[in-house]
C-alpha cells in the first residue's frame, strides 16, 4: 500500500511518501520545508500567523505532492510545537479545511515511534538508545523489542537558540548557561542510563535533523546524500571538533560550511551543544545516524497489512 506521511516539527515540516509492505517502509519520496512551526511557541506559548500560514501553504503542496505520486492515503501528525501552544485548535481547524487531520502525539508517543523507526531502518541487534533531538523536544529510548524506559525533555535547538543564545556567535557565559540547563534536565534519565548500561551493551542511534546534519557536515558533504549520512557513525571526537569551530562564527560563516543547510545555521550550534552534552552525560563515544525515524515508526504503526 502506498501512502504518505506528513511530519510537522518545532523547525521542519517533511514529506515520506513510501510503501508499505509486510511490515516494512519503502521510501519512494521525500521532502523538506523549514517553516518554524514552534517559533512563537517558545516566547508566548503561541503559534505565530507567519509560521502557520507558511505551514498551511506547505502542506498544501505536499498533499497534491502526495496524490501525484498514487498515495492512498496521507497521515499527519504534529509533536512539541503543537502540544503546547495555546491556540494548536486555531492551526488544526484550518488543517483541516484544506483535507487534512493531524494527530497531535504526546511525548511518550513520539519517543515510542521514534524508537520503532530507528530500530526498522538501522539494522541492529540487542538493546538500544535511541536520541531524537527535534526543535522543540528531544526524546531518549532505551529498548530491545520493547522499550525499558523513555523520556521526551523540553530541549530543542530552536528553543535553545531562542532561550539562551542573545548574540551571534554566542557569548562564553550563555554557552554554559545553556550546556548546565541541559544536563539539569537530563540528570534523572542520566543517572538511570548509566548504572543501566553497566550490565548492558548498548548500541546508541540518532535521528532528527540535527544529528543528520551533524553527520553531514563530519563528512563534509557539497551535497546531501542520504546514503552517506544513514548509518554514519559519529564520534564524539568529531562533535566536538565541529563544535568549536561553530562557536566563533556567525550565521553568514555558517552557512558556507559544507554539509550544513542554510536554514539550520542560526540554530545548529544549540543543536550540537545539546548533542556534546549527552553524550558526555550518558558516557556515549558514538551515535549511528538513522535517517528512518518517527515517519517511518508513525506508517508502521498506522498502516494495517
Amino acid at each position: 500500500m502506498r501512502c504518505a506521511v506528513i511530519d510537522l516539527g518545532s523547525n521542519s515540516i517533511r514529506l515520506l511518501v513510501a510503501d508499505v509492505l509486510n511490515g516494512s517502509v519503502v521510501p519512494v519520496h521525500r521532502e523538506l520545508a523549514t517553516t518554524r512551526l514552534g517559533r512563537g511557541v517558545i516566547q508566548n506559548q503561541r503559534l505565530d500567523e507567519k509560521s502557520m500560514s507558511d505551514t498551511l501553504s506547505v502542506l498544501t503542496y505536499f498533499q497534491n505532492k502526495a496524490k501525484s505520486l498514487q498515495s492512498e492515503r496521507t497521515l499527519a501528525f504534529g509533536t512539541s510545537a503543537l502540544r503546547e501552544a495555546k491556540n494548536s485548535n486555531d492551526f488544526l481547524n484550518s488543517a483541516k479545511r484544506i483535507g487534512l487531520n493531524i494527530k497531535i502525539l504526546s511525548g511518550q508517543e513520539e519517543a515510542l515511534l521514534s524508537f520503532l523507526g530507528a530500530k526498522s531502518g538501522i539494522k541492529q541487534q540487542g538493546m538500544a538508545l535511541v536520541i531524537d533531538i527535534g526543535g522543540n523536544s528531544t526524546e531518549l529510548i532505551v529498548g530491545e523489542s520493547n522499550i525499558e524506559k523513555s523520556e521526551s525533555l523540553p530541549i530543542g535547538a530552536v528553543r535553545w537558540t531562542q532561550r539562551y543564545f542573545k548574540s551571534d556567535p554566542p557569548n562564553f557565559d550563555d554557552i554554559v548557561e545553556a550546556h548546565s540547563a541541559i544536563s539539569r534536565l537530563l540528570g534523572g534519565f542520566a543517572g538511570y542510563f548509566n548504572q543501566f548500561q553497566i550490565n548492558n551493551a548498548i548500541t546508541t542511534i540518532g535521528v532528527g535533523g540535527t544529528l543528520t546534519t551533524l553527520s553531514a557536515m563530519a563528512q563534509e558533504l557539497e551535497i546531501y546524500d542520504i546514503k552517506k549520512v544513514h548509518g554514519y557513525v559519529l564520534n564524539k571526537r568529531i562533535a566536538d571538533d565541529i563544535f568549536s569551530k561553530l562557536l566563533s562564527m556567525t550565521a553568514d560563516e555558517r552557512c558556507k560550511l559544507k554539509g550544513l543547510q542554510p536554514q539550520r545555521a542560526d540554530i545548529i550550534t544549540a543543536g550540537v551543544l545539546i548533542v556534546r552534552t549527552i553524550m558526555e552525560d550518558l558516557h556515549i563515544n558514538q551515535i549511528i545516524t538513522s535517517e528512518t525515524d518517527i515517519m517511518e515508526g508513525y506508517l508502521l504503526k498506522s498502516v494495517s497489512f
